[in-house]
């Protein structure tokens, strides 16, 4: 018998099928949503189905991936009770498990340091503000 070209077989259908499939599994790998480890598979199927003479065989090429999952994302719901509505309520937790608009400790403290300390009158406790303005007292006192 002679050998068939791969290449050449059902009209360079199969060679296609094949360079599609390892892109697909290519890509399936590079994504770094999908498990690294995870083992992918490209199966080639070759259908023979003859005729009742035997004389004539019908032939289909068909390739089935089997491609990593995408990972799962996890995220923190806090829920509750709305007390003035009745209603309930469910908000993500984002990062450092802290509800959006919630005040961190650490949030605090970095507003601490951004602010310097103003100077203040230690008898009144008014704070001394720089004013480029001078005011000449003499000229107001005239108008």
């Amino acid at each position: 018998m002679k050998h068939f070209n791969l290449e050449e077989f059902a009209g360079g259908k199969l060679s296609v099928q094949l360079n599609k499939a390892l892109e697909k599994v290519t890509e399936n790998i590079q994504d770094p949503n999908t498990d690294a480890q995870k083992v992918r598979k490209i199966n080639v199927s070759i259908s023979l189905r003859p005729n009742d003479e035997r004389n004539f065989v019908s032939t289909t090429v068909e390739t089935k991936l089997s491609l990593a999952p995408e990972l799962g994302a996890t995220t923190a719901l806090s829920m509750g009770r709305d007390l003035r509505t009745g209603k309930v309520e469910a908000v993500e937790i984002f990062n450092h498990n802290q509800i959006p608009g919630q005040m961190n400790v650490d949030d605090v403290i970095d507003q601490e340091e951004d602010e310097t300390p103003k100077a203040f009158d230690p008898d009144t406790g008014e704070i001394y503000e720089p004013s480029n303005k001078v005011i000449d007292l003499r000229k107001a006192k005239q108008a």
